[in-house]
């Protein structure tokens, strides 16, 4: 499939080339070193609308997007964004990094949440680690809604939250899980729209793993 940006300019065509990922609603292709296409199983699906709105506004801790993506008949087709690699890092070893990149994430997610978007897919696989920060991405199942989404957005940021801490203190110490998420969802307060709670107990630690040491390292 050929591929075209908003002008009408030729980009890319996916046929023999080789797609590194995939998904529920398409592939991804290397573009060069530093960006990546999103091109969707079902050209003219999904409304560009979305993507049009996350490329015109700044969020720190989301994905860049590029350029939208059409094909030779102008059905929206995906789009091309910025290429992340997700090498992964201790995040529980630096509080600077985690209280940086968590509050971030959640104050993109309030920015999104303004903007009248239902944020969907809020899970670890959607989150790129590295030593140079997070970075949330993959944006093809969000929804406008004329509502106030605060209270489900922010319950799908804090499942998400869990899910990182415990992908971390899973890959890099030797741990109980049951114990460890235990731990985790006590840091992680169910009963408000704010992360207060996490940021206050983390500020008492020299590194965010000081919270887990006592019970889980060994």
């Amino acid at each position: 499939m050929k591929l075209y940006d908003s002008n009408g300019n030729y980009l890319f065509d996916t046929d023999n080339k080789e797609s590194f990922n995939h998904g529920t609603y398409g592939k991804l292709y290397m573009y060069n070193d530093d960006t990546c296409l999103k091109v969707f199983n079902n050209p003219g699906f999904h409304s560009p609308k979305i993507i049009e709105t996350l490329k015109e506004i700044e969020l720190a801790y989301f994905y860049k997007i590029i350029e939208l993506l059409y094909n030779e008949n102008k059905k929206y087709a995906g789009y091309l964004c910025k290429y992340y690699n997700n090498t992964g890092y201790d995040i529980l070893s630096n509080k600077d990094y985690l209280l940086d990149c968590i509050n971030g994430l959640y104050n993109d997610i309030i920015e999104l949440t303004r903007r009248y978007f239902r944020v969907s897919d809020l899970h670890r696989d959607n989150i790129i680690i590295n030593k140079d920060g997070m970075t949330m991405i993959d944006a093809d199942d969000y929804q406008f809604f004329n509502t106030d989404n605060i209270h489900i957005n922010i319950s799908r940021f804090k499942n998400m939250l869990k899910e990182i801490l415990y992908h971390c203190i899973i890959n890099f110490y030797k741990v109980q899980p049951e114990e460890a998420y235990r731990l985790i969802k006590r840091l992680v307060d169910e009963d408000s729209d704010d992360i207060n709670h996490f940021n206050n107990v983390m500020k008492r630690y020299k590194k965010p793993i000081d919270y887990f040491s006592k019970t889980l390292i060994k």
